[in-house]
This record gives structure tokens, C-alpha cells and sequence, in this order.
């Protein structure tokens, strides 16, 4: 008997998986399906279910959320470096115009200006419109 013959000869995992009478799968639903939960079961874990998803809520709807924090930080450092660049450029251009132009066109280039733009449109705009609005609603 060769390798070849004894390989296809063997059950494909496919099978054993997806078999409509006998496979995995339908073993699986069978299980689930043959759980019974009482009335007050279902209650019980539909409101530790409402109860977790308020929890989540009230945790991530704030700013203070390590993924806002983040975010925060890493726009502070994408205007640093840009500052940064303007500012080499100033230094550099009394002692080396050729490095001058050279921080000038990285800190002009597209991918930093089209950059800064986005920050300043949405990490400021949005936190300045957030805080105008808490101030209007607190009036």
C-alpha cells in the first residue's frame, strides 16, 4: 500500500467537521440546544449582561480612557516634531542655507503638513468643540 492511497483513504478533518449527521458541528448544536435555562436563569444573566455593557459604557465614553490618553500623547509629539523642524530651519539658516532648505522641505513636505492638518482639525477641533459645549451646558 502506498503513502498516496493511504493519505486519501484516510477521513478528511473537513468531514468530521462539517458532516450534517455526524459531524463536530452538529454535535456542538446539539449540546447547546439541549441546555434549558429557567425563566429566572435567563433573567439573571440578561442583567449581568445590561449591568457589564453599562460598566463598559460609562468606562470607555470619557476622555480619560488609556486608548484617549494615547492618542492625545501622539498628537502632542506629531506637533512637537513639526515645531521642531520650523524651528531647526531658523537655527540652521544663518550657518548652512543647503541644511536650512533641507529641514524646510521635510517639515513642508505633504505627508507632515497633510499630518498636522488632521491633528489640528480633529484633536483640537473636536476637544475644543467638547469643552465649548460642557461650557454651554453648564450655563
Amino acid at each position: 500500500m502506498s503513502l498516496l492511497s493511504w493519505i486519501s483513504s484516510a477521513p478528511k478533518a473537513v468531514d468530521n467537521i462539517l458532516d450534517s449527521d455526524k459531524g463536530l458541528l452538529k454535535q456542538f448544536g446539539g449540546y447547546i440546544n439541549d441546555l434549558n435555562l429557567s425563566d429566572a436563569e435567563v433573567l439573571a444573566q440578561n442583567a449581568k449582561t445590561v449591568s457589564n455593557a453599562q460598566d463598559f459604557v460609562k468606562a470607555t465614553l470619557g476622555e480619560s480612557t488609556e486608548r484617549s490618553k494615547t492618542r492625545r500623547k501622539i498628537a502632542w509629539m506629531w506637533i512637537k516634531a513639526q515645531l521642531s523642524l520650523v524651528m531647526l530651519c531658523a537655527i540652521a539658516a544663518p550657518w548652512n542655507m543647503d541644511l536650512a532648505e533641507f529641514y524646510f522641505k521635510l517639515a513642508s513636505c505633504a505627508m507632515m503638513a497633510g499630518g498636522t492638518m488632521a491633528i489640528i482639525i480633529f484633536h483640537f477641533g473636536s476637544y475644543g468643540l467638547a469643552r465649548h459645549n460642557e461650557s454651554k451646558n453648564a450655563k
